[in-house]
């Protein structure tokens, strides 16, 4: 770690001066120079690194292709491990220099890379500053995992069972994932929301299966495959699996099973509820009502509208995705159109979910039903809870809980909700934990 340090803090130090290697336009933004940069750098694209930026003449002197990758990235790496993506940028000067800070998530620390700028908009040079440790949490001494396998001949999907250490007959969750080639513990950066939930609710005596999901397990063989493809398949069919198989399981009561879906995962649970009948309740965790190729657009202009701004690139990308909705919209069986003119998903995919409504089939469940959803969840928004009340809260069997601060991965933070916080290492809400235990333990 010293070497890399001492060798940015050089280059910050002794690369400030106004010599210019060509003219500079005032109009460049040094934020997103700054985040660019680091995007190349975590992209391996050196050469741009070296060809697409403004430095001083001392920082022409040394960087090149070699000293970005061999002497600044790859040390970077090999001290803070993987890379896992931009969190933010904060801005400061020091020395007369402009200062972005650009505040990145590695596997064992977040880190801020500086980078300088001198009056003329020049980099003028790197370097580390502040660096904040993160470790993954241990698994508490008081719970044990045993990884299983199940599932259909040509399909099976390894899991892990989380159990309270000597516990007999105990009740038990299913984790159903949300949309895309998801792993058991539904990771996305540094968060892990499904082993958080298992850990915590093995810790209250509840036992739950997580498993890697179909399309992360078999991706490859999925791609290769022609054959029709949809949420049954992708979701629906492994979830009654799992739960058939806790069923088997010595020390659980296979009466008191209960199915959790998170976003894709819940929204499909009145169709998993189909064909589990016996299970004992049921959770949607952020599911939608609203349909996916709607939600895909509102999530769209949300991310476009985050600077403030709409620019034309913004509003081409959200009419290229807008057709792609219409298409979606007046799809056909024997329709001639190509995944990639309906958001990259097979045709069958979507005339699957044709005319589902989740709360209108949530209806038909008889069990007790729990939905929960986060104030911050912008992938998911409070609108779609609140269809889920408008159906049900007349229902006996359901009940609601929406918690303050919470974002799509169940996880607590401020501010405007962003893809970037997802890069901070959290865990899920206490609150939510409770509850879970409180519905399951009933």
């Amino acid at each position: 770690m010293k070497k890399i340090s001492l060798l940015l803090i050089f280059i910050l130090i002794f690369a400030g001066c106004n010599a210019s290697n060509g003219d500079v336009p005032n109009e460049i933004n040094i934020e997103e120079t700054a985040r660019n940069l680091i995007d190349d750098l975590s992209n391996g694209e050196y050469k741009k690194t070296v060809e697409n930026y403004q430095y001083t003449t001392q920082m022409n002197a040394i960087v090149t292709e070699k000293f970005m990758e061999e002497d600044l990235w790859q040390p970077m790496l090999g001290n803070y491990g993987t890379f896992g993506g931009i969190v933010t940028t904060s801005a400061s000067t020091f020395q007369g220099y402009d200062i972005i800070s650009v505040t990145v998530n590695f596997e064992v620390a977040l880190v801020d890379l500086n980078v300088a700028f001198d009056a003329d908009k020049l980099i003028a040079g790197i370097n580390t500053g502040k660096v904040v440790a993160h470790s993954p949490p241990q698994m508490p001494d008081t719970i044990e995992e045993i990884g299983i396998e199940f599932g259909i001949e040509g399909w099976i999907l390894p899991g892990t069972l989380t159990v309270p250490k000597n516990g007999e007959n105990l009740p038990a969750l299913v984790l159903v994932h949300g949309s895309g080639p998801q792993d058991r513990d539904e990771t996305v950066g540094p968060n892990k929301p499904f082993q958080d939930i298992a850990w915590a609710l093995a810790e209250k005596g509840i036992a739950t299966i997580r498993y890697d999901k179909r399309t992360f397990a078999h991706q490859e063989k999925l791609i290769n495959s022609t054959a029709d493809f949809t949420v049954y398949e992708e979701t629906v069919q492994d979830a009654v699996l799992a739960y058939d198989y806790l069923g088997n399981v010595d020390r659980i009561d296979s009466n008191r099973i209960y199915i959790a879906g998170h976003s894709l995962g819940g929204m499909l649970i009145p169709r998993i509820a189909q064909l589990t009948p016996t299970a004992a309740g049921y959770v949607i965790m952020a599911g939608p009502v609203s349909s996916m190729e709607d939600l895909m657009i509102e999530q769209i202009k949300y991310l476009s509208e985050l600077d403030g701004s709409l620019s034309d690139q913004d509003q081409a990308l959200i009419a290229t995705y807008e057709n792609m909705r219409d298409n979606v919209k007046s799809l056909e069986p024997g329709s001639n159109l190509s995944a990639a003119e309906l958001f990259g998903i097979p045709s069958s995919y979507w005339l699957d979910l044709q005319g589902y409504n989740p709360a209108e089939l949530a209806q038909e469940i008889t069990q007790p039903l729990l939905i929960m959803q986060g104030s911050r969840d912008y992938q998911i928004p409070v609108t779609e809870y609140e269809m889920w009340m408008n159906e049900l809260s007349a229902r006996k069997n359901a009940s609601f809980a929406l918690y303050d601060g919470l974002n799509h991965l169940l996880i607590k933070g401020e501010g405007p909700p962003n893809p970037q916080e997802y890069n901070v290492p959290g865990q899920v809400a206490a609150e939510l934990i409770a509850d879970l235990v409180s519905f399951i333990s009933k």
